[in-house]
């Protein structure tokens, strides 16, 4: 394989490859415009640049990246390393970065972490060892030798989901606690104070730790105490898991009028338990979600809960990591917006009629 390119034409006989002087040739330009139309095409002529593309698509023509970037000193490659993709709230950060990184010319290599540090550190070994140009690394707990890696190494890396700061890097976060606290407004102004608050886990996901912490401080400031059975924090993000929280929920004594959730997922598994009990969601229970997921308008009753852009903060977190690999100056903390969504799993609260028991009772 030549360093010129990657294609293998089916102009071409099998097993050749198309080169810039055959590209040339057809286009009837020098080989060095054909360069220029594949690296710099805003300084080629239109009239040539149109001819060389059109010659480029006949023969199926793709420069080979790997050449360009041996020349260049730049491989034209990002890391991306998400907690999970199982997680709906990654998928728009990680098409919201790919877009915008598409857009400035590079290309992406993609990894999940599993929320383990100790893997996203062997992940970004093997994307430095693939010569990626830059890093967006999401959440705040990663391997301690991990920014000593990437300061040796002078790779630029930009945190999302992270409300922590780095010298030399920048950092894009939801206002997390700001954002929970409006769920439980959202609450109390429809007239509930029986609230109890539903969360994933907290000791290796900050953003989560700060909805609660967010919740619980609004709680306190509308004068509502939230009781020790009145909080349930799941060992993951499963809906089966947060039935099961809201089943436990649901057998206190204090009958809860609404419950909080810290992510939308864990809201949907809440009406499902809600349902299975007999009840129904908003009549005898309300629910409000946090995040917005794209599932979130589809249940049954629709989910209200607060908006969080995940999409624009992985397009912020490229535009930044963009910006830095040209040179740019990019450092501090900066918070995305956020806004209620109301739809239909919240109403006044009402007096809950006696729950039916089994005949087997």
């Amino acid at each position: 394989m030549t360093n010129e390119t990657r294609s293998i034409s089916p102009l071409t006989p099998a097993g050749e490859e198309v080169t810039l002087k055959q590209i040339a040739r057809m286009a009837g330009v020098s080989v060095a415009t054909v360069s220029r139309a594949i690296n710099q095409p805003s300084i080629v002529a239109a009239p040539k640049l149109r001819a060389i593309e059109n010659v480029m698509e006949t023969l199926s023509y793709i420069p080979n990246q790997a050449a360009r970037g041996l020349l260049k000193g730049r491989s034209m490659t990002v890391g991306i390393i998400v907690p999970t993709i199982a997680n709906p709230l990654f998928a728009p950060t990680i098409e919201g970065a790919e877009e915008t990184l598409r857009s400035a010319g590079y290309g992406v290599l993609m990894a999940c972490s599993n929320r383990d540090p100790d893997r996203e550190f062997d992940q970004v070994r093997t994307m430095l060892g693939r010569g990626v140009d830059g890093l967006v690394l999401t959440g705040s707990n990663h391997h301690p030798e991990l920014l000593p890696l990437l300061r040796s190494r002078g790779v630029a890396v930009i945190f999302q989901d992270c409300a922590d700061t780095y010298p030399g890097s920048a950092s894009v976060a939801m206002q997390d606690a700001a954002a929970m606290a409006l769920a439980i407004d959202t609450l109390v102004v429809a007239g509930h104070e029986r609230i109890a608050l539903l969360t994933g886990p907290t000791a290796n996901t900050s953003p989560v730790a700060e909805r609660v912490r967010g919740a619980i401080d609004r709680l306190a400031r509308h004068g509502i105490e939230l009781p020790p059975g009145g909080y349930a924090e799941t060992p993951d993000y499963e809906a089966a898991t947060a039935r099961d929280a809201v089943r436990g929920l649901l057998a206190q004594s204090l009958e809860f009028t609404a419950i909080a959730c810290t992510g939308d997922i864990l809201a949907l598994g809440a009406i499902m338990a809600i349902r299975a009990q007999g009840l129904t969601v908003p009549d005898d229970i309300s629910i409000i979600g946090c995040s917005d997921s794209f599932m979130a308008q589809y249940v049954d009753p629709p989910l209200s809960t607060i908006h969080l852009p995940f999409r624009r903060m992985g397009a912020v977190a490229a535009e930044q990591l963009v910006s830095a690999l040209a040179g740019g100056s990019v450092d501090g903390l900066s918070f995305m917006p956020f806004h209620l969504e109301t739809r239909r799993s919240v109403a006044e609260p009402r007096r809950r009629a006696a729950r039916p028991t089994s005949s087997n009772s």
